[in-house]
């Protein structure tokens, strides 16, 4: 998840983020996201609930993105060109 902060309060909203279960791994960074989070849930529903329910009411969390990761088979073959 990438999100963006309002000014001045990152440090207030990481620290609320490293409160949740769900949140496997949190990260600062510079550029066009503040934060980069890596958040883990039993389904797709229950990663919308917890985005809108938790994530979206912090106080200094200004906008949020989703990246979905699909784990490759460590046996799949290669794409050849």
């Amino acid at each position: 998840m990438l999100m963006n902060t309002r000014q001045g309060k990152l440090r207030i909203a990481t620290a609320k983020l490293k409160e949740f279960e769900e949140i496997k791994a949190i990260h600062e960074v510079y550029g066009r996201f503040d934060v980069i989070a890596e958040v883990e849930t039993e389904s797709r529903s229950n990663l919308k609930s917890f985005i809108q329910n938790k994530i979206q009411i912090i106080e200094g969390i200004k906008s949020t993105e989703i990246l979905l990761v699909n784990d490759l088979e460590e046996d799949e073959p290669e794409e050849q060109d």
